[in-house]
């Protein structure tokens, strides 16, 4: 996107803080925002006039509008994804469908193929078509196939509508980093994307409470039919207030900069011409071949939640609603690290991003270890459960920064306009490794039992340790500027 000059005139940062915390636009995500409580930038016209645009508090209100329909978008699309793993202990209790651990993580691993499939083609698509438009369409198919998916009975019907949708939620993810480059300074797209990752924790944790509270008293299709129902909803909201960039209100584009100090706007225009030679750029990069295998990993870990609502029912014998409301543990850990991530990550150095999220991942380690070791401490069963939520808490609260923010910001700077296409890129590795994962665990369930299973996550674990450390040593080897 090329640069915008902008002439800043107003209070400061702390000034336009104050006006949030008054009630103004702003109040809750206000460092997202414009420093400046009130700009006007000058453009000069072809016959040398200069007309002025709308005030920053307009700015404001249309950043803070962007937010909350990607917020409430993503949250949407999260319920229906949650909704086939808090249904699926009652989906295997039902003899009328005939399915197993092993059939449920087929299904689990078909949904990571659409995931997939959605993630190479819906990075070009959003280059394309835009942020806004991919959007609405990944929420409105999302919504049309969860709801199918609870009217089915068919092993293959369940296959293919989890595939689709999955293959639809895909494109959120690059019709987001579309829209955030088109509204947001480089300088605050680390604090966007850790308010946006929330979005799919708390839409994750409130899912699994509500659903799990539904499920103790209505059938396990019903939740299906809620979820979309919700869904549709939320598509008509961001149809009529979501907009594609600041240009369609009359205002200018953000500033944009080098991604490293030693990658000049200049080096970059050649590769960006084509997708071929944005292919061949990515390839050739060590950063993206390292992210790409850290997401293998760190994506394998974030799927321990779809088999959490099973591991609670079989575990502790509790009900599968209860089961559900337990397994909100992993998002809340997520939701509160996410945020703070987000917001830390853009003020951190590079060498305290590695000491801070190489910390976390080793701290998610040790969670998943007390989890696998937990039987052998012969604890009462009330005590274990609650270990066991606890050390799931723990468990999404230090993977989840690693996972949702340095793959995010890193493709937006150093995919600019083709970031759409190198966020595919690299989720398109992460969903190829759940692919083959999700069935196998199943088959590990059925066969083995759950030690089988969680010893795999300890071993994922430790590689998503190593590869997503030696990630962040890189990029601070690029920003170093005498390199």
């Amino acid at each position: 996107m090329p640069p915008r000059d902008r002439a800043k005139i107003g209070p400061t940062w702390g000034e336009s803080t104050r006006w949030g915390a008054r009630g103004g636009p702003g109040s809750a995500l206000c460092p997202l925002l414009d420093d400046n409580a009130r700009e006007i930038t000058t453009i000069r016209s072809c016959y040398g006039r200069n007309l002025m645009t709308e005030p920053a508090p307009n700015r404001l209100r249309l950043q803070l509008t962007t937010v909350l329909c990607m917020y409430g978008g993503y949250a949407g699309l999260v319920l229906c994804q949650t909704t086939v793993s808090i249904a699926s202990p009652e989906m295997i209790a039902d003899p009328a469908l005939g399915l197993d651990e092993a059939g449920f993580g087929a299904l689990i691993g078909w949904g990571a193929a659409g995931a997939l499939a959605g993630k190479l083609l819906n990075g070009a698509i959003a280059d394309a078509l835009g942020g806004r438009r991919l959007f609405l369409i990944a929420m409105s198919l999302m919504g049309v196939a969860t709801v199918v998916f609870g009217a089915s009975s068919a092993h293959s019907l369940f296959i293919l509508m989890n595939f689709l949708a999955q293959l639809t939620k895909a494109g959120a993810w690059p019709a987001m980093a579309k829209l955030i480059g088109a509204w947001f300074d480089p300088g605050r797209h680390g604090r966007v994307w850790g308010v946006i990752s929330t979005s799919s924790r708390a839409s994750s944790v409130v899912s699994s409470f509500l659903l799990g509270a539904l499920l103790l008293v209505l059938p396990w299709r019903w939740l299906f039919y809620l979820s979309g129902l919700v869904s549709a909803v939320i598509v008509a909201l961001n149809f009529v207030f979501l907009k594609d960039s600041p240009t369609e209100r009359g205002l200018a584009s953000p500033k944009q900069e080098p991604q490293q100090a030693n990658e000049t706007r200049l080096g970059l225009l050649t590769w960006e011409e084509t997708l071929r030679a944005a292919l061949n750029h990515f390839a050739k990069s060590r950063r993206v071949r390292l992210i790409c295998l850290a997401m293998m990993a760190m994506t394998v870990q974030m799927e321990f939640i779809s088999f959490l609502p099973l591991y609670f029912v079989q575990n502790f014998g509790i009900e599968s609603g209860a089961a559900g409301m337990a397994s909100a543990a992993f998002p809340a850990g997520s939701f509160i690290s996410v945020l703070a991530g987000g917001v830390l990550y853009d003020r951190l150095t590079p060498p305290g991003r590695i000491r801070g999220l190489g910390g976390l991942l080793a701290l998610g380690l040790a969670s998943i270890v007390l989890i696998r070791f937990l039987p052998e401490l012969e604890m009462s069963a009330s005590a274990a459960l609650g270990v066991a939520v606890a050390a799931t808490f723990l468990f999404g609260l230090a993977i989840s920064p690693a996972y949702y923010i340095p793959m995010s910001v890193f493709s937006i700077r150093f995919g600019r306009t083709r970031s759409g296409v190198l966020i595919g890129l690299i989720d398109a590795f992460g969903y190829g490794a759940t692919m083959i994962f999700a069935p196998l665990a199943g088959a590990l369930i059925r066969d083995q039992g759950w030690s089988a299973l969680i010893t795999m996550f300890v071993i994922v674990s430790v590689i998503a340790f190593a590869l997503a450390t030696a990630f962040l040593i890189a990029e601070h080897q690029a920003s170093d500027p005498h390199r």
